[in-house]
């Protein structure tokens, strides 16, 4: 009887803590944003969850349509990276697109794969780009031998939308001067347009186009040139990638280190 009187016991000790173990309330991630920087902790949690802190923290708007991958549970840990480095961190193969206001990241949009943001308004995205593709132009097509020109100056708004238009026009152009036009593009001040440039650029295969993208290793802003040292180690461009390990900038030289260590591991 005794007997019998510790092993209910027991079995009602070992029923009470399994329910403690499944109460526990789940770890919140730990976030912090200072002078333009995010430091995340996070150990197995929704990536709902996590944007969500870190939208509180940072202010940008975090719009998170995929509801598979809000559910996947995500565990980082990184210190003092800029934003975009460090959604890129967070979201890795995830369908997104960064918006910028000006130089500042604003907004991150992540959808399912293969889905399109509305076609009035950003275009198609690829998996790991910064920025939103831009909608196709109404514009004919660059015909060979013809000589494209962007607007020399940038200052208005009808400027900004002609440039992009005129960079639209020549998406899908191998024309080299339609290459050497998205290569001076790339070094334009308006935020819109060098990203516009950058994308159609980076889809495109050959030695003159992994030329004029490393135009973009001399921008002024430190997260542009990740963007080009990635777009370049895709296109197996290592010299570039040893070069970037002396950039003024510390997290581009460290970009640069891990690109070039996952190329020569390969």
């Amino acid at each position: 009887m005794k007997f019998l009187v510790s092993f209910l016991a027991s079995l009602m000790f070992a029923a009470g803590a399994d329910a403690a173990v499944t109460s526990l309330p789940e770890s919140k991630p730990v976030v912090g944003f200072e002078n333009g920087r995010l430091s995340v902790q996070a150990g197995d949690v929704p990536l709902k969850a996590l944007l969500s802190e870190i939208q509180a923290k940072s202010g940008i708007m975090i719009d998170l349509k995929d509801s598979t991958a809000a559910a996947k549970r995500s565990s980082v840990d990184f210190k003092n990276l800029p934003p975009a480095r460090a959604f890129r961190e967070i979201l890795k193969d995830l369908n997104f697109a960064f918006f910028y206001s000006g130089n500042r990241l604003s907004r991150v949009l992540i959808l399912p794969p293969g889905d399109r943001t509305p076609a009035a308004k950003s275009g198609l995205m690829n998996p790991n780009r910064i920025g939103p593709r831009f909608p196709r132009a109404q514009n004919p097509p660059v015909k060979a031998g013809a000589t494209p020109k962007l607007p020399a100056e940038n200052r208005k708004e009808s400027d900004v939308t002609a440039k992009l238009e005129a960079i639209e026009a020549m998406e899908d152009s191998d024309d080299p001067k339609s290459i050497a036009a998205l290569g001076e593009a790339l070094t334009d001040k308006n935020r819109e347009v060098k990203e516009a440039a950058f994308q159609a650029l980076a889809d495109k295969k050959g030695a003159n186009v992994t030329e004029m993208l490393r135009r973009g290793l001399n921008d002024a802003d430190p997260e542009f040139r990740i963007e080009v040292l990635e777009a370049l180690a895709e296109r197996g461009d290592l010299e570039s990638l040893r070069r970037a390990l002396a950039d003024r900038n510390q997290d581009v030289r460290e970009t640069a280190a891990d690109l070039l260590g996952d190329a020569t591991t390969k």
